[in-house]
Protein backbone atom coordinates (compact mmCIF):
# COMPACT_ATOMS: atom_id res chain seq x y z
CA UNK A 1 0.00 0.00 0.00
CA UNK A 2 1.44 3.42 -0.51
CA UNK A 3 2.32 5.73 1.76
CA UNK A 4 -0.83 8.34 1.46
CA UNK A 5 -3.16 5.44 1.84
CA UNK A 6 -1.65 4.17 4.67
CA UNK A 7 -3.69 5.18 8.19
CA UNK A 8 -2.00 5.95 10.98
CA UNK A 9 -2.87 2.46 12.32
CA UNK A 10 -1.07 0.56 9.42
CA UNK A 11 1.71 2.66 10.46
CA UNK A 12 1.47 1.75 13.79
CA UNK A 13 1.24 -2.26 12.55
CA UNK A 14 4.82 -1.35 11.02
CA UNK A 15 6.43 -0.18 13.60
CA UNK A 16 4.86 -3.00 15.73
CA UNK A 17 6.45 -5.55 12.92
CA UNK A 18 10.01 -3.63 13.63
CA UNK A 19 9.80 -3.72 17.57
CA UNK A 20 9.21 -7.86 17.14
CA UNK A 21 11.85 -8.54 14.48
CA UNK A 22 14.31 -6.83 16.18
CA UNK A 23 13.64 -8.21 19.76
CA UNK A 24 12.45 -11.71 19.15
CA UNK A 25 13.95 -12.17 15.86
CA UNK A 26 17.40 -10.85 16.31
CA UNK A 27 17.35 -8.60 13.19
CA UNK A 28 18.57 -5.17 14.86
CA UNK A 29 19.30 -3.85 11.08
CA UNK A 30 15.52 -4.43 10.49
CA UNK A 31 13.96 -0.51 10.19
CA UNK A 32 10.37 0.09 8.34
CA UNK A 33 10.82 1.83 4.34
CA UNK A 34 9.97 5.28 4.19
CA UNK A 35 8.19 5.26 1.14
CA UNK A 36 7.12 1.62 0.15
CA UNK A 37 5.63 2.03 -2.99
CA UNK A 38 2.06 -0.57 -3.78
CA UNK A 39 3.30 -4.40 -3.57
CA UNK A 40 6.66 -3.24 -2.15
CA UNK A 41 8.34 -4.50 1.18
CA UNK A 42 7.68 -2.33 4.45
CA UNK A 43 10.47 -3.64 6.17
CA UNK A 44 13.70 -4.59 5.11
CA UNK A 45 17.25 -5.67 6.54
CA UNK A 46 20.52 -7.06 5.42
CA UNK A 47 18.73 -10.11 5.12
CA UNK A 48 15.69 -9.51 6.25
CA UNK A 49 12.29 -8.79 4.01
CA UNK A 50 9.22 -8.26 5.70
CA UNK A 51 5.33 -7.31 4.36
CA UNK A 52 2.73 -6.11 6.80
CA UNK A 53 -1.14 -6.86 5.91
CA UNK A 54 -3.20 -4.99 8.03
CA UNK A 55 -6.43 -6.07 6.37
CA UNK A 56 -9.58 -7.28 7.89
CA UNK A 57 -9.79 -10.09 5.81
CA UNK A 58 -6.93 -13.18 5.40
CA UNK A 59 -4.10 -13.37 3.69
CA UNK A 60 -4.28 -14.95 -0.37
CA UNK A 61 -1.66 -17.38 -1.34
CA UNK A 62 -1.02 -14.55 -3.66
CA UNK A 63 0.47 -12.46 -1.59
CA UNK A 64 2.33 -14.72 0.32
CA UNK A 65 3.99 -15.54 -3.05
CA UNK A 66 4.57 -12.00 -3.74
CA UNK A 67 6.61 -11.54 -0.78
CA UNK A 68 8.56 -14.65 -1.56
CA UNK A 69 9.61 -13.42 -5.00
CA UNK A 70 10.20 -9.52 -3.49
CA UNK A 71 12.57 -11.38 -0.90
CA UNK A 72 14.59 -12.15 -3.88
CA UNK A 73 16.52 -14.98 -1.20
CA UNK A 74 16.47 -13.15 1.71
CA UNK A 75 14.20 -14.40 4.55
CA UNK A 76 10.51 -13.61 4.00
CA UNK A 77 8.68 -12.59 7.15
CA UNK A 78 4.86 -11.59 6.77
CA UNK A 79 2.92 -10.01 9.34
CA UNK A 80 -1.11 -10.38 8.99
CA UNK A 81 -4.11 -8.63 11.00
CA UNK A 82 -6.45 -11.44 10.50
CA UNK A 83 -4.23 -14.57 9.39
CA UNK A 84 -3.39 -16.23 6.04
CA UNK A 85 -5.66 -18.81 4.30
CA UNK A 86 -4.98 -22.47 4.69
CA UNK A 87 -3.47 -22.53 0.98
CA UNK A 88 -0.97 -19.40 1.65
CA UNK A 89 0.13 -21.63 4.87
CA UNK A 90 0.45 -24.44 2.81
CA UNK A 91 2.33 -22.54 0.64
CA UNK A 92 4.48 -20.64 2.85
CA UNK A 93 5.73 -24.10 4.62
CA UNK A 94 6.57 -25.55 1.65
CA UNK A 95 8.80 -22.39 0.22
CA UNK A 96 10.24 -21.04 3.94
CA UNK A 97 8.40 -18.23 4.35
CA UNK A 98 7.35 -17.28 8.00
CA UNK A 99 3.89 -16.31 8.47
CA UNK A 100 3.18 -14.25 11.68
CA UNK A 101 -0.24 -13.25 13.54
CA UNK A 102 -0.77 -10.00 15.43
CA UNK A 103 -3.27 -8.37 17.48
CA UNK A 104 -3.90 -4.40 17.54
CA UNK A 105 -3.05 -4.59 21.36
CA UNK A 106 0.45 -5.52 20.32
CA UNK A 107 0.41 -9.30 20.55
CA UNK A 108 2.41 -11.64 18.17
CA UNK A 109 2.74 -14.89 17.73
CA UNK A 110 3.92 -17.35 14.78
CA UNK A 111 1.48 -18.97 12.49
CA UNK A 112 3.54 -21.76 10.68
CA UNK A 113 6.73 -23.66 11.28
CA UNK A 114 8.83 -22.00 9.88
CA UNK A 115 7.63 -18.96 11.45
CA UNK A 116 8.74 -21.27 14.78
CA UNK A 117 11.43 -22.00 13.51
CA UNK A 118 12.64 -18.74 12.96
CA UNK A 119 12.04 -17.72 16.55
CA UNK A 120 13.41 -20.44 18.12
CA UNK A 121 16.67 -20.15 15.76
CA UNK A 122 16.42 -16.52 16.70
CA UNK A 123 16.42 -17.27 20.55
CA UNK A 124 19.52 -19.40 20.35
CA UNK A 125 21.03 -16.71 18.74
CA UNK A 126 20.71 -14.39 20.97
CA UNK A 127 21.29 -16.74 23.94
CA UNK A 128 24.54 -17.37 22.72
CA UNK A 129 25.39 -13.61 21.89
CA UNK A 130 24.04 -12.26 25.39
CA UNK A 131 26.74 -15.51 26.75
CA UNK A 132 29.25 -14.36 25.15
CA UNK A 133 29.12 -10.35 25.97
CA UNK A 134 28.36 -11.88 29.50
CA UNK A 135 31.83 -13.73 28.91
CA UNK A 136 33.38 -10.90 27.55
CA UNK A 137 32.13 -8.75 30.23
CA UNK A 138 33.38 -11.45 33.30
CA UNK A 139 36.57 -11.38 31.91
CA UNK A 140 37.56 -7.37 31.55
CA UNK A 141 36.62 -7.64 35.18
CA UNK A 142 38.63 -10.20 35.73
CA UNK A 143 41.35 -8.30 34.03
CA UNK A 144 40.64 -5.18 35.77
CA UNK A 145 40.58 -6.93 38.89
CA UNK A 146 44.07 -8.76 38.21
CA UNK A 147 45.46 -5.72 36.87
CA UNK A 148 44.29 -3.82 40.01
CA UNK A 149 45.37 -6.70 42.28
CA UNK A 150 49.23 -6.49 40.18
CA UNK A 151 49.66 -3.06 40.68
CA UNK A 152 48.40 -3.08 44.70
CA UNK A 153 51.58 -6.37 44.92
CA UNK A 154 53.86 -3.97 42.55
CA UNK A 155 53.26 -0.46 44.93
CA UNK A 156 53.31 -3.13 48.05
CA UNK A 157 56.78 -4.91 46.75
CA UNK A 158 57.76 -1.48 46.28
CA UNK A 159 57.04 -0.02 49.54
CA UNK A 160 58.90 -3.23 51.14
CA UNK A 161 61.99 -2.29 48.99
CA UNK A 162 61.94 1.34 50.10
CA UNK A 163 62.27 0.16 53.39
CA UNK A 164 64.60 -2.34 53.21
CA UNK A 165 66.91 -0.06 51.54
CA UNK A 166 66.22 2.45 54.33
CA UNK A 167 67.05 0.24 56.98
CA UNK A 168 70.02 -0.86 54.64
CA UNK A 169 71.30 2.50 54.78
CA UNK A 170 70.47 3.03 58.42
CA UNK A 171 72.78 -0.63 59.23
CA UNK A 172 75.41 0.58 57.15
CA UNK A 173 75.58 4.05 58.58
CA UNK A 174 75.62 2.73 62.22
CA UNK A 175 78.66 0.21 60.82
CA UNK A 176 80.48 3.12 59.11
CA UNK A 177 79.91 4.86 62.92
CA UNK A 178 80.83 1.20 64.86
CA UNK A 179 84.21 1.31 62.69
CA UNK A 180 85.12 4.76 62.84
CA UNK A 181 84.46 4.44 66.62
CA UNK A 182 87.01 1.65 66.57
CA UNK A 183 89.29 3.59 64.19
CA UNK A 184 89.00 6.64 66.72
CA UNK A 185 89.74 3.47 69.79
CA UNK A 186 92.48 2.40 68.59
CA UNK A 187 94.15 5.91 67.26
CA UNK A 188 93.91 6.72 70.84
CA UNK A 189 95.82 4.09 72.30
CA UNK A 190 98.29 4.50 69.88
CA UNK A 191 98.67 8.17 70.85
CA UNK A 192 99.27 7.41 74.65
CA UNK A 193 101.46 4.51 73.49
CA UNK A 194 103.62 7.04 71.40
CA UNK A 195 104.30 9.23 74.87
CA UNK A 196 105.50 6.28 76.04
CA UNK A 197 107.12 4.95 73.63
CA UNK A 198 108.16 7.27 70.63
CA UNK A 199 109.11 4.21 68.47
CA UNK A 200 105.51 2.43 68.68
CA UNK A 201 103.83 3.64 65.66
CA UNK A 202 106.87 2.65 63.67
CA UNK A 203 106.89 -0.71 65.67
CA UNK A 204 102.84 -0.92 64.95
CA UNK A 205 103.32 0.21 60.92
CA UNK A 206 106.30 -2.88 60.72
CA UNK A 207 104.81 -5.51 62.29
CA UNK A 208 101.53 -4.85 60.06
CA UNK A 209 103.28 -4.96 56.91
CA UNK A 210 105.50 -7.70 58.14
CA UNK A 211 102.16 -10.16 59.21
CA UNK A 212 101.27 -12.71 57.47
CA UNK A 213 97.55 -13.50 59.49
CA UNK A 214 95.52 -11.85 56.72
CA UNK A 215 97.05 -14.05 54.00
CA UNK A 216 97.11 -16.94 55.88
CA UNK A 217 93.49 -16.72 57.07
CA UNK A 218 92.23 -15.65 53.12
CA UNK A 219 93.85 -19.15 52.27
CA UNK A 220 92.75 -21.37 54.42
CA UNK A 221 88.98 -19.51 54.34
CA UNK A 222 87.76 -22.65 52.46
CA UNK A 223 88.59 -24.92 55.24
CA UNK A 224 87.69 -22.92 58.39
CA UNK A 225 84.90 -25.09 60.30
CA UNK A 226 81.98 -23.31 61.51
CA UNK A 227 83.46 -22.91 65.04
CA UNK A 228 86.67 -21.55 63.56
CA UNK A 229 84.79 -19.11 61.31
CA UNK A 230 83.66 -16.42 63.94
CA UNK A 231 87.55 -16.55 65.46
CA UNK A 232 89.15 -16.00 62.09
CA UNK A 233 86.79 -12.93 61.13
CA UNK A 234 86.76 -11.68 64.49
CA UNK A 235 91.05 -11.94 63.93
CA UNK A 236 90.34 -9.70 60.90
CA UNK A 237 88.79 -7.38 62.01
CA UNK A 238 90.69 -6.29 65.25
CA UNK A 239 94.00 -6.28 62.65
CA UNK A 240 91.91 -3.53 60.45
CA UNK A 241 90.84 -1.78 63.46
CA UNK A 242 94.32 -1.58 64.16
CA UNK A 243 95.60 -0.63 61.04
CA UNK A 244 93.18 2.07 60.97
CA UNK A 245 93.93 3.54 64.05
CA UNK A 246 97.53 2.94 63.00
CA UNK A 247 96.57 5.25 58.86
CA UNK A 248 94.87 8.02 61.07
CA UNK A 249 97.97 8.80 63.65
CA UNK A 250 100.48 8.37 60.71
CA UNK A 251 98.52 10.85 58.60
CA UNK A 252 99.14 14.43 58.60
CA UNK A 253 95.48 16.30 58.28
CA UNK A 254 96.43 17.93 55.20
CA UNK A 255 97.42 14.96 53.44
CA UNK A 256 94.15 13.52 54.75
CA UNK A 257 92.32 14.94 51.56
CA UNK A 258 94.42 13.21 49.21
CA UNK A 259 93.57 10.58 47.21
CA UNK A 260 96.07 7.49 48.51
CA UNK A 261 94.15 8.90 51.75
CA UNK A 262 91.05 8.29 51.30
CA UNK A 263 90.83 4.90 48.92
CA UNK A 264 92.84 3.54 51.99
CA UNK A 265 90.01 4.26 54.14
CA UNK A 266 87.09 3.01 51.44
CA UNK A 267 89.29 -0.29 51.53
CA UNK A 268 88.59 -0.24 54.58
CA UNK A 269 85.31 0.29 54.76
CA UNK A 270 84.89 -2.63 52.09
CA UNK A 271 86.91 -4.51 54.15
CA UNK A 272 84.80 -4.51 56.87
CA UNK A 273 81.62 -4.87 54.65
CA UNK A 274 83.36 -8.23 53.29
CA UNK A 275 83.61 -9.53 56.66
CA UNK A 276 79.86 -8.74 57.56
CA UNK A 277 79.51 -10.26 54.36
CA UNK A 278 80.98 -13.43 55.60
CA UNK A 279 79.86 -13.76 58.96
CA UNK A 280 76.08 -13.64 57.63
CA UNK A 281 75.48 -10.59 59.04
CA UNK A 282 71.96 -9.31 57.75
CA UNK A 283 71.84 -12.76 55.76
CA UNK A 284 69.49 -15.28 56.72
CA UNK A 285 70.67 -19.22 56.73
CA UNK A 286 74.06 -20.42 56.42
CA UNK A 287 77.06 -19.00 54.23
CA UNK A 288 78.32 -21.19 51.92
CA UNK A 289 82.51 -22.00 52.43
CA UNK A 290 82.96 -20.89 49.05
CA UNK A 291 81.79 -17.41 49.46
CA UNK A 292 83.16 -16.96 52.48
CA UNK A 293 86.31 -17.72 50.84
CA UNK A 294 85.42 -15.42 48.45
CA UNK A 295 84.94 -12.52 50.99
CA UNK A 296 88.19 -12.92 52.64
CA UNK A 297 89.92 -13.10 49.62
CA UNK A 298 88.76 -9.45 48.84
CA UNK A 299 89.47 -8.66 52.47
CA UNK A 300 92.99 -9.86 51.79
CA UNK A 301 93.32 -7.45 48.61
CA UNK A 302 91.90 -4.45 50.93
CA UNK A 303 94.27 -5.33 53.31
CA UNK A 304 97.01 -4.99 50.40
CA UNK A 305 96.12 -1.58 49.72
CA UNK A 306 96.06 -0.11 53.71
CA UNK A 307 99.11 -1.33 54.33
CA UNK A 308 100.97 -0.22 50.88
CA UNK A 309 99.54 3.43 52.20
CA UNK A 310 100.88 2.82 55.81
CA UNK A 311 104.28 1.79 54.32
CA UNK A 312 103.92 5.08 51.93
CA UNK A 313 102.91 7.50 54.98
CA UNK A 314 105.49 5.76 57.43
CA UNK A 315 108.34 6.69 54.67
CA UNK A 316 107.26 10.48 54.15
CA UNK A 317 107.14 10.94 58.02
CA UNK A 318 110.73 10.00 58.61
CA UNK A 319 112.15 11.49 55.54
CA UNK A 320 112.76 14.48 57.55
CA UNK A 321 115.22 12.99 60.34
CA UNK A 322 117.98 13.04 57.21
CA UNK A 323 118.73 15.98 58.28
CA UNK A 324 119.42 15.14 61.99
CA UNK A 325 122.42 12.75 59.83
CA UNK A 326 120.51 9.69 60.07
CA UNK A 327 119.45 8.08 57.11
CA UNK A 328 115.72 6.93 56.30
CA UNK A 329 115.51 4.31 53.53
CA UNK A 330 112.08 3.20 52.12
CA UNK A 331 109.48 1.36 54.04
CA UNK A 332 108.32 -2.30 52.17
CA UNK A 333 106.03 -4.48 53.28
CA UNK A 334 109.26 -7.22 53.04
CA UNK A 335 112.06 -5.24 54.63
CA UNK A 336 113.54 -6.19 57.45
CA UNK A 337 115.62 -3.28 57.96
CA UNK A 338 113.17 -0.76 58.70
CA UNK A 339 114.72 2.65 60.58
CA UNK A 340 112.63 4.10 63.45
CA UNK A 341 112.57 7.51 63.67
CA UNK A 342 113.86 9.58 66.11
CA UNK A 343 112.07 10.55 69.55
CA UNK A 344 112.49 13.99 68.70
CA UNK A 345 110.34 13.68 65.50
CA UNK A 346 107.76 10.93 67.21
CA UNK A 347 107.53 13.59 70.12
CA UNK A 348 106.51 16.46 66.82
CA UNK A 349 104.21 13.55 66.10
Amino acid sequence: MSTARKDPRWREAEQLAQRHARLVLGRLDAHVVDAPEEDHLDLVGRDLAILVEHYRSRVPRERVERLHDLAAGRTAVCYARAGYSKTAVLWADEHRVALFGYTDVGHVAPLNACARDLVLRALDEQEHHVRTAADVMTRHRRAVREAAERTEREAHAAALRAQEQRDAARRAQRRRREVDEATLSRSLALLLELRIDPTALHTTVQRLSLSGVVAAVAASADRLGLTERPHAIALLRSMLDEAAGALEVATAEPARGSTPYRSARLALYRAHDELDAAAGVDVPGHVAPDEVAARLREVERCWRAVVAELVRVQTVSLVPTARTGRSAGPVTAGSSDVPLPSPRHAALR
